[in-house]
């Protein structure tokens, strides 16, 4: 019975709300990047800078998926076309854009990391770092959501994700930046070819293609632990962090050129988007139906599977998330939102540092709230499926957008002082292990 509770909260947090959009540390920073071409050492501070300024900004809209998670009062499916709101369906389908960017510019970062380590030296650390995510996914991750550690049920989500790409990628930059660009496309393209194709099918394998490809329980009997629930599967995020090595390549070109690319590329990708998506033939498991009026028909249209990430969701957030760097981009050439784009490079520098905070911060605050409320404080500390944010809230606890917005708004802030610090000892320490956190 409780391992029917933990499948079914799995696979309808998996549709509700969002699995923890986590990050890697990025393995490299403004100040680790320095060996540009001759010439160019304000260029290509430039460039790194815009990385750290677009993974700051999907960190920001991040907590406004956690904020959501822990405080929201609606009880269903926020993407539910027949049943959502409009401005509830947006908070939501907002933050889709985070994971692809992190996984992606992981990828990016990696290939900058190259310009100044040997390929034995970028390997190794690509395989420590890579195990050190999968480690904390299991340990710490899990103890700042749940405020309780379990062994015996543990969630692969996405820092399990980003690190074991990490390990994966380890060999693959050994193939040079046409293979990672030929393999990060036909892993992203090709995956749904194969949606048809169930664990049960791959017989004593199929443990490894649940892994690979198909979320769920990865491990044998249901009820023998420890339980294994794989969120996010990884083939796709495999191809998509493929995809950002081969894209540094680019970011290593002529400012204007680099500009021109994320703008080709992002039309291109949404346009494919729509084209696809109004074709209903392939790119998503899931076909979009009219519904009751037009707006709700349009929600249905946008609503495309996360995990796996399909081809229409890696379309459409990488295409919004390549206007969105060119956008950066074009504003740094112009010397404009200075203050804003300095505020959210400062969170884009120390990520995993940002995530652990936030979400502790969020959480701290859902405690509170519901001790201010009368509320059985206890949910927050309780052990799935009893309570916890991966069984929902409280009894008679949640609020609506206002209050999820204004917390938001106030985490953000809240963290910013801290991060902002943390920065600055990462920029003025020589220590390694600072990396990792």
């Amino acid at each position: 019975m409780a391992t029917e509770q933990i499948t079914r909260a799995r696979s309808e947090r998996s549709q509700t709300s969002p699995v923890r959009a986590g990050l890697a540390p990025e393995p490299g920073t403004a100040a680790g990047v320095s060996a540009g071409r001759p010439g160019s050492e304000t260029a290509t501070r430039t460039r790194v800078s815009a990385v750290d300024v677009m993974r700051g900004f999907v960190m920001v809209v991040m907590a406004l998926d956690h904020t959501r998670e822990f405080f929201t009062n609606w009880p269903g499916n926020p993407l539910d076309p027949q049943h959502t709101t409009p401005a509830l369906y947006l908070t939501r389908w907002v933050t889709h854009i985070c994971a692809p960017v992190f996984v992606f510019l992981a990828g990016t970062s990696i290939f900058l990391r190259r310009r100044r380590k040997t390929e034995r030296q970028l390997t190794r650390l690509l395989l420590t770092r890579g195990l050190w995510l999968v480690v904390v996914e299991l340990t710490l991750v899990q103890l700042v959501f749940n405020f309780n550690w379990r062994w015996d049920v543990q969630l692969l989500e996405v820092i399990w994700a980003i690190g074991a790409s990490m390990m994966i990628m380890a060999a693959v930059i050994r193939l040079g930046v046409r293979w990672n660009l030929l393999i990060g496309a036909l892993l992203v393209l090709g995956h749904n070819a194969f949606d048809g194709v169930t664990p049960a099918s791959a017989g004593r394998l199929g443990w490894l293609w649940q892994l690979l490809h198909v979320p769920g329980i990865a491990t044998g009997p249901p009820t023998s632990p420890p339980i294994v629930v794989v969120a996010y599967p990884l083939l796709p995020w495999v191809g998509v962090m493929a995809l950002g090595y081969a894209f540094g390549s680019v970011l290593v070109g002529d400012g204007g050129r680099r500009r021109r690319f994320e703008l080709r590329a992002g039309v291109a990708m949404l346009a494919a988007f729509v084209l696809l998506r109004w074709s209903n033939l392939y790119g998503d498991p899931v076909r979009w139906t009219t519904q009751g009026n037009w707006w709700r028909t349009l929600l249905c249209f946008f609503n495309v599977q996360k995990y796996p990430p399909s081809l229409l969701f890696l379309l459409a957030t990488l295409g919004v998330a390549a206007l969105v760097m060119a956008a950066v981009e074009s504003a740094e050439g112009r010397a404009a939102f200075a203050r804003a784009r300095g505020v959210l490079e400062v969170y884009g520098r120390v990520p995993f540092f940002y995530f652990l905070l936030h979400i502790a911060l969020i959480h701290l605050l859902a405690l509170v709230f519901t001790v201010a409320g009368g509320g059985d404080w206890r949910w927050w500390f309780t052990e799935f499926p009893n309570g916890g944010v991966l069984a929902g809230r409280p009894p008679g606890y949640g609020y609506g957008l206002g209050v999820v917005w204004s917390v938001w708004v106030f985490v953000v802030a809240l963290c910013y002082p801290a991060c902002r610090w943390y920065a600055g000892v990462k920029a003025r320490s020589r220590n390694p292990l600072l990396s990792y956190l």
